[in-house]
Order: structure tokens, then C-alpha cells, then sequence
């Protein structure tokens, strides 16, 4: 066996070292518990240490938790879950206030939180960081985390999780360093590993970015929802130093910002003459890729954000990305930028009830790995404070799981099925390596199962992944022989996994909704689609269902 053993006994097990994460573990460790956070990164990890540093919460005087959730349920085309939509309204004025204790710091004037409009709110709700896109948002997450002393395993990659009869009972975690595998004993478990926009070829997410947590809570026994509205956004593809960045606020519409074809059309006027840039992002997204399709798309497969009619007080808060140009040769407040739509957020994931609870106890899950909340679209600055909002219960009631609940057995048989799985990864001596698999089921998302997608190539890219999954995941091997390598190995064993998911669910809504737009069905279908997809594994394989939303 290449690998050396050690056991740890935890409370709870936080999953994940982003903005969810960090924010689990605050809020579980103030309840009394024994709290390890693992990340297969550095902490911190994850979308929220890049983010742009924006959260929504209704502090505005002309604002309320009651306009705020109608403007979410609108904004995601009314296939949220309500129950958590009412929640992250009601909560998320505390969860910013709880953040500005901690130590990071947004924008004020005269000790107020300044709010700003934004695409999708019907009233200024935006709460900018000081510093926009870097690590200043999760600053205050990261200095609370360390004064409380939480333990925290880097460079730690999750690969299973343990259940005792149909009870979370702990994890097997993979030290990408040293060959360690630890076992960990949990009474509860956090899944916030945030999502798999890694899928696709061009992405606003950090390589981490692999939908473990998804194929963690698939194969555990939970239930995964709205696996087909995947968000995608302005990302930069030329220059080729900036290649997927987003433009700051995604091209500052209002603000200036404004988008054109090669032929210098505005198009944005020709599909939604009143809002045209303002629009919201799955539109935007839309409208995009059908340019680029139908031939007006530039050199280097994009389109035109022209940001010469930004103010230079706007600019003074982006430092980051104006140097970021600079160092690529541009300037952008006289140059345009080519940009496609990204892949950016996963509005499906774990299927979770208020309390943040999956279907398998002791089990929880938060942040973007969590699916419900956004329904068909996201409406911007909503990541940040679906992290914060639902990070803070999901560490609450799983302490409080774990203070109540007895001591979990762990299963030598799962434990020893795990090392073969993975011995055996490692030790093959050919067959396919990850880099091959992964570059294919990129190509494959990238070309069908998009922003346009069709029945045609819905249907090409099952057939494919399926094959992929038959004959070439039991094949896999390491180039080299390193345990970093076989956690990117892992990774995509469960891309194949997370992309099967996504392409299932979009074949299976027949309309057009927020992200998902089908050219087939392009119309939206209230009759018969005010309805979620929820995806178990069942013994003959993933099982799909749709099921009225949850009102």
C-alpha cells in the first residue's frame, strides 16, 4: 500500500476552506465543538478569496427582507426553494454585520454600509469591500478563524465520505504532499467545497474548482437539485494574460460599460431595447453566444466591452484589475476588451432543507455545493452572501448535531474499499492520464452543453461521457508518479461524474429557463416546468425526478 494511515476524531468536519467554509467553522466552534476544516488548497480557498467582493443584504432604508426575496425568486424564475430564499433575506443583514466584527472592510459613509444598485435588485442592496477582487472580503473570515485557533488541514483532498448506517460518520482525506490518508471520525460533516465550473474550457474559477462535493454527497446517498442552471458570464478571452477574468461588475453596464460586435453594433439594444447592457446575466450570457454562433463574434471568438465611458471614480475601485491590464499591455478605460460567456456559478447542487441538512443525517451542506437557493439565475453579489447566510447554519445545527449525537462507527470495509480504489490509481502503469480525460470532457461541456444547448447535443455528450466512464475512468493512471496527481485524478473521476449530471438534467427540461436555454424548446414553460430536477444514486445507476418547487 503506498499510503501511510492516520485517525483523527473531530465533532464536526468542515470540508472546504472558502467563504462557506470559514464561516461554518466560526459558527460551530462558538457552540463548544471540536472543529478541523480540510482544504485541498491553501486556506483560504476557493471563488470567495478571488471574488469581486460584493454581497447583498437589505440595509438600504428603501429596501426590506420581503423586497429582497421577490427580487430573488424573480431574478432565478421562480423555481427557487422558497423556504431558503426567505431565509437568506431575513438573515443576511446580520451575516454582513457579523463580518464587519470580524475585521473585513466595506465600503461606508457616515458609519453606514453604502449600498448600490445592481442588475436584477429593484432597490440598492450591493455592499462593496473597500477593495474590490482579491482577498479583502474573506480577510475578516480568515482573521476570526485564526483567533479562535480552528485547526486547519491543507492541501488535504476529501475522496470519500463515511456513513454508519445511513449516518455521515466521517471522511477519508488524501494528503497531497506527503501519501497520508486520514481518517477522520465526524459526528457531523460540512460540504463547502463550492462547484465544478472547472467543466468547462473557459472559466471565471479557480483550478479547484472540481464539483467534489457534488460527487462526495452523490455517492453518500443525497440528493442533488437544479443540476442544469449553470451560470456563465463575461470572461475574458484576449488578451491571452487576462484569459478568464471578468471584467470588473461584469462590464460595468450603467456604469458606462457597453458591449459590441465585430461589425461595432451595440447589440444588446437589438434584444432588450430598454434595459440593453443592464439586463440580467443569464441574458447576457444568451445574447452573447448568439452573436459569437451566428458569425459577428471577434478574431479571438468574443465580443467587444467598451469601458471608455466609465467615470474615473468608478475606476478608482478596481486598482486590481487596471494593473492587471497594464501588465498585460492594455488599457481599458480607452481600450476594449474581448470577452465570452464563462462558466462562473453552479446554481444546482447538494438538495439541503433550512436547517442546511441533506437527506443522509449528520450530513450538511453550504455555499455554491448547495443547491436551491438561486433557482434558474443568480442574481449578482447573492454568492457571497449564500456563503455567509447558510455557512453560519450549517455550522450551527451540525454542532449542534454533534453535541447530541453518539459516537459514529467507522466502516473498515468503506476505509479499505477507498485504499484499493485509490492504490490502484496509483499504481497502474498505463492506460489514460487525467490531463486526456479532463481536456476531452471539457470539449465536450464546452461544445453542447453551454450556454445553447439542443437535444442533439445533449444526447452526443452522454453517449460520449458514458463511454469515457465504461472504458477509459478504470483505466487511469499517473504520468507521474505523485500524489498531487492523483488528486487531480480523483478530480476527474468526478468531473465525469458532475458533467453526466448537468447534461442529464438539461436534456431532461424541455424549455428554456434563467441560465438553461434550450434552441430547441426557447421559450420558458410555466404550464409544465414550475418544477426542480433532483438526481439520487439509486442502485441502477443516477436517477432523475422532477418535482414541483418547493413553495
Amino acid at each position: 500500500m503506498p499510503f501511510s494511515r492516520k485517525n483523527l476524531d473531530v465533532d464536526v468536519l468542515i470540508v472546504g476552506g472558502g467563504g462557506a467554509g470559514a464561516r461554518a467553522a466560526i459558527e460551530a466552534h462558538e457552540r463548544g465543538v471540536k472543529v478541523a476544516v480540510v482544504t485541498k488548497s491553501t486556506f483560504p480557498s476557493g471563488c470567495t478569496s478571488v471574488a469581486g467582493g460584493i454581497m447583498q443584504a437589505p440595509v438600504d432604508p428603501s429596501d426590506s427582507p420581503d423586497v429582497y426575496f421577490s427580487d430573488v425568486v424573480d431574478g432565478g424564475a421562480h423555481v427557487n426553494n422558497r423556504r431558503l430564499v426567505r431565509v437568506l433575506a431575513e438573515e443576511a443583514a446580520e451575516r454582513l454585520r457579523d463580518l464587519d466584527r470580524f475585521g473585513t472592510e466595506f465600503m461606508k459613509a457616515e458609519g453606514r454600509f453604502v449600498a448600490v444598485g445592481g442588475a436584477g435588485t429593484s432597490r440598492p442592496r450591493l455592499v462593496p469591500v473597500r477593495e474590490m477582487y482579491g482577498p479583502a472580503f474573506i480577510a475578516g473570515l480568515v482573521k476570526e478563524v485564526k483567533r479562535r485557533g480552528i485547526r486547519v488541514f491543507e492541501k488535504v483532498m476529501v475522496t470519500r465520505i463515511l456513513t454508519d448506517d445511513g449516518r455521515a460518520a466521517g471522511a477519508i482525506g488524501l494528503n497531497l504532499l506527503t501519501g497520508d490518508l486520514l481518517v477522520f471520525k465526524a459526528k457531523s460533516i460540512v460540504l463547502a467545497t463550492g462547484g465544478a465550473c472547472r467543466l468547462y474550457g473557459l472559466t471565471t474559477n479557480p483550478p479547484d474548482a472540481t464539483g467534489d462535493g457534488y460527487a462526495l454527497a452523490y455517492r453518500a446517498g443525497a440528493e442533488l437539485v437544479d443540476m442544469e442552471f449553470v451560470q456563465f458570464r463575461a470572461c475574458i478571452v484576449h488578451p491571452p494574460a487576462l484569459r478568464g477574468m471578468p471584467p470588473p461588475a461584469d462590464g460595468l453596464p450603467g456604469r458606462g460599460g457597453r458591449f459590441y460586435n465585430a461589425l461595432c453594433e451595440r447589440y444588446m439594444k437589438k434584444y432588450d431595447p430598454v434595459r440593453a447592457e443592464e439586463t440580467t446575466r443569464d441574458l447576457i450570457a444568451i445574447y452573447a453566444q448568439k452573436e459569437i454562433i451566428e458569425g459577428r463574434g471577434t478574431l479571438h471568438g468574443g465580443v467587444y466591452n467598451d469601458l471608455s465611458g466609465v467615470p474615473d471614480e468608478m475606476w478608482r475601485l478596481f486598482p486590481r484589475f487596471l494593473e492587471a491590464c497594464k501588465a498585460a499591455g492594455i488599457d481599458p478605460r480607452w481600450q476594449p476588451i474581448e470577452w465570452a460567456p464563462g462558466a462562473h456559478h453552479f446554481m444546482g447542487g447538494v438538495r439541503i432543507n433550512e436547517r442546511c441538512e441533506t437527506r443522509v443525517t449528520g450530513l450538511y451542506a453550504a455555499g455554491e455545493v448547495a443547491g436551491g437557493v438561486h433557482g434558474a439565475n443568480r442574481i449578482g453579489g447573492n454568492a457571497l452572501t449564500e456563503t455567509q447566510v447558510f455557512g453560519a447554519r450549517a455550522g450551527r445545527f451540525a454542532a449542534e448535531h454533534a453535541l447530541s449525537a453518539s459516537t459514529p462507527s467507522i466502516s473498515e470495509e468503506q476505509v479499505e474499499a477507498e485504499i484499493e480504489r485509490l492504490s490502484s490509481i496509483y499504481e497502474r502503469e498505463d492506460g489514460f492520464p487525467p490531463s486526456e480525460i479532463k481536456r476531452k470532457v471539457s470539449s465536450l461541456m464546452d461544445r453542447y452543453v453551454r450556454v445553447i444547448r439542443s437535444a442533439e447535443g445533449l444526447r452526443k455528450t452522454l453517449e460520449e461521457l458514458e463511454r469515457v466512464g465504461r472504458e477509459e475512468l478504470p483505466r487511469l493512471y499517473l504520468e507521474r508518479r505523485e500524489y498531487a496527481a492523483l488528486g487531480e485524478a480523483v478530480e476527474v473521476v468526478n468531473l465525469v461524474e458532475v458533467g453526466e449530471m448537468v447534461a442529464r438534467a438539461a436534456l431532461m427540461r424541455t424549455e428554456s429557463r434563467g441560465a438553461h436555454y434550450r434552441e430547441d424548446y426557447p421559450h420558458r414553460d410555466d404550464e409544465n416546468w414550475l418544477k426542480n430536477i433532483v438526481i439520487r444514486l439509486e442502485p441502477g445507476g443516477m436517477r432523475l425526478e422532477a418535482v414541483p418547487v418547493q413553495l
